[in-house]
């Protein structure tokens, strides 16, 4: 957990509390059909403070490609680019894996499979949005 996820938190809380607030001085004021109302749209509105953990990636598989770059991102993460055909590059992520990340170094400007799974939950914004790398093997040509 990071310093923006304790923001994301703390507002998700500070707004759910405050409509949920609101909401009961409505009813109570005999305003049900506001206070529901008022509840609904606290919840719609707090819930986006909760997507950047949504992490929704279903693809899983193996890509071929000759690896072009290794990026280490703010929060940790690294990034790995691939050259899949002469006009694509496409990014995929290494999760906190120094000896993943060691591999790929080694094998920058080499053809490699990449094998990778799925990412479906809410995850820390330190951790990748997209399905992280488990393995990879080099080609021999």
């Amino acid at each position: 957990m990071n310093w923006l996820d304790i923001i994301l938190i703390i507002l998700f809380a500070i707004c759910v509390i405050g409509f949920i607030v609101w909401c009961v001085i409505l009813i109570k004021d005999y305003e049900i059909a506001n206070g529901i109302g008022v509840l609904l749209i606290g919840l719609l509105i707090s819930g986006f403070f909760l997507l950047p953990f949504l992490a929704i990636d279903k693809a899983s598989g193996i890509t071929i490609g000759r690896i072009t770059s290794v990026d280490k991102s703010f929060f940790g993460t690294t990034s790995l680019y691939i050259k899949t055909t002469e006009n694509k590059e496409e990014k995929y992520c290494i999760e906190y894996n120094q000896e993943l990340e060691d591999i790929a170094k080694e094998y920058i400007g080499k053809e490699v499979k990449l094998f990778y799974g799925t990412r479906v939950g809410l995850y820390s914004t330190s951790k990748c949005q997209q399905a992280p790398i488990e393995k990879i093997e080099l080609l021999e040509n």
